[in-house]
C-alpha cells in the first residue's frame, strides 16, 4: 500500500483530479466491502462545509469530502474507533495567492496526506481489524477562477465559526479544519 500511495502521489494532476480520486475511494470502498459517503461540489456548502468548498469551488473538478467506514464484523458497546483525515489537494497553485514560478512545480503532491490515509485504510481494512476504522479525505484543486475565493473573503466552517481568508493559500488549515469537525 506504500507504493500505491506514492504511485497516487506521482500521478500527474490531467489524471488523478477530485472526481479521479473520488473513484478510486469508490473502487477501494467496493474492494473492501467499506461503506462510503461523499460529498461533492455545492452539498459541500449545503453541509456548512465552507473552507472545503472555498477552496475548490473554482475548479473544473468539484471538491468533495469522501468518508471511508469499516465497521468490524461483530461490533460491541466498547468497540474502539480510529480515525485517519488526510490533506488530498490534488494541485495547489495558491489560490488568488498564486505561487511564484518557482513555489508551483510539484504541487501535485499536495494530496499525499489523502494518499497515505487511503494506503493506510487499504492496508488496515485487509488485516479485518476489531475497531472501527473511519477515512476522511479532503479532495480540492486549490484553483483560479471566476468563483476563487479572494483574499478577505469570509468562509463559514463547518464548525460554526468563521474565517476570514487572508491568504488563499492557506488551503490545508481551510480543508482539514472542516474534516476534523465533521
Amino acid at each position: 500500500e506504500v507504493r500505491f500511495a506514492a504511485r497516487l502521489v506521482d500521478t500527474p494532476t490531467a489524471e488523478l483530479h477530485s472526481e479521479a480520486f473520488v473513484e478510486l475511494a469508490r473502487e477501494t470502498a467496493a474492494d473492501l466491502g467499506a461503506n462510503i459517503d461523499v460529498l461533492e461540489g455545492e452539498s459541500l456548502a449545503h453541509a456548512g462545509l465552507g473552507g472545503l468548498w472555498g477552496v475548490g469551488r473554482a475548479a473544473i473538478h468539484a471538491p468533495a469530502l469522501v468518508i471511508l467506514d469499516y465497521p468490524p464484523p461483530n461490533p460491541t458497546p466498547d468497540t474502539k474507533t480510529v480515525g485517519w483525515v488526510g490533506k488530498g489537494i490534488v494541485y495547489d497553485t495558491g489560490g488568488l495567492s498564486i505561487k511564484g514560478k518557482n513555489g508551483m512545480p510539484g504541487m501535485k503532491t499536495d494530496m499525499g496526506g489523502a494518499a497515505a490515509v487511503l494506503g493506510a485504510f487499504r492496508a488496515a481494512v485487509r488485516q479485518k481489524p476489531k475497531h472501527r476504522i473511519i477515512a476522511l479525505l479532503c479532495l480540492a484543486e486549490n484553483a483560479i477562477g471566476p468563483d476563487a475565493t479572494r483574499p478577505d473573503d469570509i468562509l463559514r466552517m463547518y464548525s460554526g465559526r468563521t474565517v476570514e481568508v487572508n491568504n488563499t493559500d492557506a488551503e490545508g488549515r481551510l480543508t482539514l479544519a472542516d474534516a476534523l469537525v465533521y
